[in-house]
């Protein structure tokens, strides 16, 4: 009983402990990414400041004041100390090229001094030329640092994601063998709501989709016996969680869209099922604030469109929430698509959100799609990035966005974009065709060798491969899986290889393995598997010899579609 006792007490403080550590990691990253971007911005304003200082020095007009600014700013980049709000990067490469910036002005300063004497100013030039690099090289030393940063706390807040669906699931397990079942699920729902408030602090990116895994996973506890209702839940869970991942990458979206290096993928999509999907969402959510919730769609040429669907549902998906945040029970919130123009190659469609909530003012309204901008007077909380990205990628689908608003008669948001309709009776290209076994892919007799060092994603994949029946070897680096392949080359139809490992890493390993004498060495399929998922990274992958490339978390539909196309 004392055993009973203690579970039912430190169950709901570990959870408590996991959400604390997953808000403070959250929102320490957020403030460092800012303190972050500050640095960078500053760091490329000093390289400016100086090219327009040497300018006009060549030209023979001084200007003491602008060296006085560049002294004060090259010190509190090394320092962190000063009035411009920056912080000194705890990196190594950092600090010594400021320390280079540093000496390198300093004999800037000195020739300055002797072209203002008289002294020709050749060598001026040459020095400043070379200070430009120094301070190229030093802005992306701190683009590098910061984007290290994110995805290192990215990373961690998938652990955290991870222990907590774990946590949940062994109170659930130990909840239902309890006599006093009712009592319980009463508690984890108090639980719940403590848990709102708390997150109700946090941006609103991250508060709708643990707000959708939180709900759905308590429905399916009160419902253990409807496996409808609990394979519903499941799969809105799951949805949620994607969508988790994708607004922990806001911040370096935003990051990516300023360099210029998001770039769109168009595909073949359904508008309806993109629209459930975001009801989907939201549904719990709009129901636990007493907010009535539509979404609407119909009359249109064609529901089968070219696209990027995920940059779209993330322009819709921040409109959305945000509507929802702002509106109070008894409101109304709604999303209509419709159709302005078509013809038989493209469809010209309006998605427009509307609420009843707080309004908007007219002079935010004005800077409401800059970055880390918010109105001064809510505590709401967020970020302030989510509607700058959605105005990015819609001006990148070539559209519009725009609001109208009045406070306290809500908001109307309009977004305008043309969508390519592909082949008549075209089929959804990039949907999964499944196997005649039931739900399952059938993937014998493939013989695949996983290259993976983490324990639980090796567990994972080895589990769904061979329950479709796959045969998995696994290796724990990249040089094992080279020397398992060199012993017997014609034992694997198919290689998983994680990125980054310890001893040898993928892009390596994979390498080695096309170098090979073996036959089987130059055909064998190699898919990479990492958390990097950007188009260089991808890339790099291609160019070290591999077929394909999956981005983690992997999407268990995607790796069993690309393990059964490359092994067929």
């Amino acid at each position: 009983m004392k055993i009973k006792h203690w579970l039912q007490k430190s169950i709901p403080v570990l959870l408590t402990v996991l959400f604390c550590m997953f808000s403070i990691l959250s929102l320490t990253t957020i403030i460092r990414m800012q303190g972050n971007a500050r640095v960078v911005n500053y760091t490329g304003i000093v390289r400016g400041a100086t090219q327009r200082l040497i300018k006009q020095e060549m030209k023979g007009s001084s200007n003491d004041k602008l060296i006085g600014y560049l002294d004060e700013i090259l010190m509190e980049l090394s320092t962190g100390e000063g009035e411009n709000g920056l912080t000194a990067l705890e990196d190594t490469q950092y600090q010594e090229l400021v320390a280079q910036m540093h000496q390198s002005w300093k004999e800037l300063k000195d020739e300055i001094t002797r072209v203002r004497r008289g002294v020709d100013d050749q060598l001026l030039f040459e020095l400043s030329e070379s200070y430009f690099d120094l301070a190229n090289r030093t802005v992306s030393a701190a683009e590098q640092y910061s984007e290290t940063s994110v995805n290192r706390a990215k990373n961690t807040l998938i652990c955290l994601c991870i222990g907590f669906a774990v946590i949940v699931v062994l109170f659930w397990i130990y909840s239902r063998r309890q006599k006093k079942v009712q009592a319980a699920l009463d508690m984890a729902r108090h639980a719940s709501e403590a848990k709102s408030e708390f997150l109700s602090r946090m941006s609103h990116e991250i508060r709708t989709p643990l707000n959708g895994i939180i709900g759905m996973t308590e429905i399916a506890q009160m419902y253990p016996d409807d496996r409808g209702r609990v394979d519903g839940c499941l799969q809105k869970i799951g949805m949620s969680s994607k969508y988790l991942l994708a607004l922990i990458n806001d911040i370096l979206d935003m990051s990516r869209i300023e360099s210029g290096k998001i770039e769109l993928e168009y595909r073949v999509f359904h508008l309806k099922d993109m629209l459930e999907q975001i009801y989907g969402m939201f549904q719990q959510k709009a129901e636990d604030s007493g907010v009535d919730l539509q979404v609407t769609c119909g009359g249109l040429a064609s529901y089968t469109v070219i696209g990027d669907d995920t940059r779209l549902s993330q322009v819709l998906v921040n409109i959305v929430s945000n509507a929802l945040k702002f509106t109070p029970p008894g409101g109304r919130v709604t999303l209509e698509v419709s159709q302005r123009e078509a013809n038989d190659h493209e469809l010209s469609l309006e998605f427009l959100v509307t609420d009843t909530g707080v309004g908007i003012s007219e002079e935010f309204q004005s800077r409401i799609f800059e970055p880390f901008e918010q109105e001064t007077d809510r505590q709401y909380g967020g970020t302030g990035l989510g509607l700058a990205i959605s105005s990015s990628f819609v001006k990148m689908m070539g559209g519009e966005i725009s609001v109208n608003s009045r406070p306290g008669e809500g908001s109307r948001f309009t977004v305008r974009i043309r969508l390519r309709r592909p082949a008549q009776d075209a089929d959804l290209q990039d949907t999964p065709q499944k196997e005649a076994k039931g739900n399952m892919y059938d993937l014998a007799p493939a013989r695949v060798l996983l290259a993976e060092d983490n324990d639980i994603n090796a567990e994972i994949v080895t589990v769904i491969l061979e329950e479709n029946g796959a045969h998995v070897k696994r290796a724990c680096n990249g040089k094992e899986a080279a020397e398992l392949f060199a012993a017997s080359p014609e034992g694997y139809t198919l290689i998983l290889m994680d990125i980054q490992m310890p001893v040898m890493g993928g892009l390596e390993a994979s390498q080695m393995i096309r170098k090979m004498n073996a036959l089987q060495a130059k055909t064998v399929p190699i898919i990479g598997l990492s958390a990097n998922a950007f188009s260089e990274d991808i890339d790099k992958a291609m160019r070290s010899g591999m077929n394909g490339y999956l981005s983690k978390p992997v999407d268990m539909e995607k790796l069993l579609e690309t393990v059964r196309r490359f092994h067929s």
